[in-house]
C-alpha cells in the first residue's frame, strides 16, 4: 500500500509526497541529495528519511538545525507513521495518509487558502485581474466601481492575498473611483510595483490590459465594457425574405423586355457595384511592396548587449537559428529579474529563454533564516553589496563559534568562491583594546564591547587628554568596532586622586636640601618607591604623600607644622 504526506499548512500547502515503488525516500530542499524536494527556505539540505518497511512506513529525522514534529513531539528516534498523523518539516505540517487525496476537495481548499478577497455581492464587476504568473497563475478577481483593495502576502491584512514570498505583507493598493479610473499605488513595499515594467513611485492611473508586477506575481486589468458586441442579423428579417423569394418561384416566368425594374433595385445594385469597386481597389493596395529590414546575427548580438548592459554580472549565449537564448549570472533582486526578462521578452527575434540568473536577495534571504536557528549567530547577517557578491558580517563571542559558522557555511552555502567573510570575534578584539590601553599607561579605564560597540568609562589625568584622545582615534580604525562612547573623566593632579588620609596617619618626617625624604606612616618610617598595602610611594611632597595601585591613584594629606 503506498503512502502520502499531504502539506496542510504553510508555503507547501496542496503539496503531495508520494511513497511509492521504492523502499527509501530522503526529503530536503538540495535536490542533488533529496528524491523528494520540498521548496522551504527552513528545510535541510537532507531532512527527514522515510523507509517502507514491513510494519509500515518508518520516518527518521537526520536534521540537527531544524528537527521534525510527529504529532507536536521532536522526532528523536524512528518512528511508524500511522493515518492521520500530523509531521511538521520546516515551516510546513504534512498529513500522513495510506490514500491519495481528493482533488477537487483539495483544489476547492487551496483556492479558499491562497485567495481572500472582499466583494460585496456576488455579480461580476466592470473590471477584473487575471494572474498570469506567480504561485496563484490563473486565478481571476472581480472588482467593484468606488472599492479599493489592498494586495499582499497576508491574508488577515489584505483584500486579495497572494501565496508568494517576494510579495509584502501589505505591498499594494488597487482603488476605483465612481468614474471607473483604476489606480494603483505602491504601499512601502519591499521589492516595488512594476506597472508595464516600470516601477511606479506614486499613485498611477491605470489603463485595461497594464500588466502589473508585485515580486514575482504578474496580472493583467482587464476591463470587461471594452469587449466589442457582436453585430446580427434579426431572425423577422431573414424569414420575410426567404417568404419574398418562395413568393416569386411560384410566380408565372414573364418577358424580360416588358418588365419594369423599380428605382429601389436600381440604386441596391448601384451601391452594391460601388462595394465592389472599392473592395476590388482595397485588395490591390495590399500588393504594394515595403522594404522589410533584415536584422543580422551581429546586429543581433549588439542589440542583446545593449538590452544587458545594465545587468553586469549577466552572461548570455544566442542561437540564431532557433531563437533561443541562454541567460547565466546573478542580478540584486526579483525587480532587476523581473526588468532583465521584460527587455528580453520584448525582441522579435528571441524565440525561447533558458534562463539561469540568480536573485541574490532570495539566496540571503534564505540563508539568514537559517542562521536565526542558532543563537550563537543571531549578530551575523548575509548581504550583497553587488550582483554574484556575498558579504558575511556581524560578531560571534568565541573564536569557537566562528569556526562552527565557517563550517556550516562550507556544507550549506553554495556560492563560497563569491563570499567574504568579515565576521568580528569579540574576544580578540578585547584583547586587542585592551593591550592598548595597557601599553599607552591607561590601565585604570575600563572598557565594555558588544556587537562593535564600545564603552570607555575610568578617571584620565587631563594632562593626558590629548594622548587619550589619541588612542580613541586608533581605535575608530581597529576593524570590527563602529562605535566608541567615551564617558572618561579628565581630571586634574589635585582632584584625580583618591584621598586616603583618615584610614593612614603621617607622624613625621624628615628632609634633605629643604626636601622631604622620609614619612612615618602608621608607624613605619618608608620613602620613594615603598610599598604601603600595594599602593607605591611615587612622590612626597611638604604636606602630601602621592601613592599609585594598578593605575590608580591615592594621596595622603599631612601637616606637622
Amino acid at each position: 500500500m503506498a503512502g502520502y504526506l499531504i502539506g496542510e499548512e504553510g508555503p507547501l500547502t496542496g503539496f503531495v509526497a508520494r511513497f511509492e515503488e521504492e523502499e527509501e525516500w530522503v526529503l530536503g530542499r538540495d535536490p542533488e541529495v533529496a528524491s523528494i524536494v520540498l521548496e522551504d527556505p527552513l528545510v535541510s539540505r537532507r531532512h527527514v528519511i522515510c523507509r517502507h518497511t514491513e510494519g509500515g512506513y518508518v520516518l527518521e529525522n537526520v536534521s540537527t538545525t531544524n528537527p521534525a514534529l510527529v504529532n507536536g513531539q521532536i522526532l528523536i528516534e524512528p518512528v511508524l507513521l500511522q493515518e492521520g498523523d500530523l509531521v511538521k518539516i520546516g515551516s510546513s505540517v504534512f498529513t500522513f495518509s495510506h490514500s491519495y487525496p481528493n482533488v477537487e476537495s483539495e483544489d476547492v481548499k487551496d483556492d479558499a487558502d491562497l485567495i481572500h478577497v472582499r466583494i460585496g455581492s456576488g455579480s461580476l464587476g466592470r473590471f477584473i485581474i487575471k494572474v498570469t504568473n506567480g504561485p496563484n497563475a490563473g486565478a481571476e478577481f472581480s472588482m467593484q466601481k468606488g472599492s479599493s483593495y489592498v494586495l499582499g502576502k497576508d491574508p488577515n491584512l489584505c483584500d486579495i492575498a497572494f501565496q508568494d514570498l517576494s510579495v509584502s505583507r501589505q505591498h499594494a493598493r488597487i482603488s476605483i473611483d465612481d468614474n471607473n479610473q483604476v489606480f494603483i499605488e505602491d504601499l512601502s513595499s519591499r521589492n516595488g510595483v512594476l506597472v508595464n515594467g516600470i516601477a511606479i513611485t506614486s499613485k498611477h492611473l491605470l489603463s485595461s490590459e497594464d500588466l502589473i508586477s508585485l515580486g514575482t506575481t504578474s496580472f493583467l486589468l482587464i476591463d470587461r465594457e471594452q469587449i466589442q458586441e457582436t453585430i446580427f442579423s434579426p431572425l423577422p428579417l431573414a424569414t420575410s425574405i426567404k417568404a419574398e423569394e418562395l413568393k416569386q418561384e411560384e410566380s408565372p416566368a414573364s418577358d424580360w423586355r416588358e418588365m419594369i425594374i423599380p428605382k429601389k433595385h436600381l440604386i441596391v445594385a448601384s451601391a452594391f457595384g460601388i462595394l465592389v469597386l472599392a473592395g476590388i481597389t482595397s485588395m490591390i493596395t495590399l500588393f504594394k511592396t515595403h522594404k522589410i529590414e533584415v536584422v543580422s546575427q551581429k546586429e543581433e548580438h549588439k542589440i542583446l548587449q545593449e538590452n544587458l548592459k545594465a545587468f553586469p554580472d549577466v552572461q548570455f549565449s544566442f542561437n540564431p537559428p532557433s531563437g533561443k537564448l541562454f541567460l547565466l549570472g546573478h542580478v540584486i533582486s526579483s525587480v532587476e529579474k523581473q526588468e532583465l526578462l521584460y527587455k528580453i521578452e520584448n525582441l522579435s527575434f528571441v524565440h525561447s529563454i533558458e534562463d539561469n540568473v540568480i536573485v541574490d536577495e532570495l539566496i540571503w534571504e534564505n540563508t539568514n533564516a537559517l542562521l536565526l536557528v542558532n543563537p550563537n549567530w543571531i549578530g551575523v547577517s548575509l548581504s550583497s553589496t553587488a550582483p554574484g557578491k556575498f558579504v558575511l558580517r556581524g560578531y560571534v563571542q568565541t573564536l569557537e563559534q566562528a569556526q562552527t559558522l565557517s563550517d556550516y557555511l562550507n556544507l550549506n552555502f553554495p556560492y563560497l568562491d563569491r563570499l567574504e567573510n568579515q565576521v568580528i570575534v569579540e574576544t580578540n578584539l578585547q584583547m586587542q583594546v585592551e593591550s592598548v590601553l595597557i601599553e599607552k599607561g591607561f590601565s585604570s579605564v575600563t572598557y565594555q564591547l558588544s556587537n562593535g560597540e564600545l564603552v570607555l568609562a575610568g578617571r584620565v589625568d587631563q594632562k593626558k587628554a590629548h594622548t587619550f584622545n589619541a588612542i580613541i582615534d586608533q581605535f575608530y580604525t581597529v576593524p570590527g568596532i563602529r562605535l566608541i562612547k567615551n564617558f572618561v573623566i579628565y581630571t586634574k593632579a589635585d582632584t584625580s586622586r583618591i584621598d586616603i588620609s583618615s584610614k593612614y596617619q603621617i607622624t613625621g618626617y624628615s628632609k634633605k636640601d629643604d626636601q622631604n625624604m622620609f614619612v612615618v606612616i602608621n608607624g613605619k618610617i618608608l620613602t620613594i618607591e615603598d610599598v604601603v598595602d600595594g599602593m607605591k610611594i611615587t612622590e612626597i611632597l611638604s604636606n602630601t604623600v602621592l601613592l599609585e595601585k594598578d593605575g590608580v591613584k591615592f594621596r595622603i594629606n599631612y601637616n606637622l607644622q
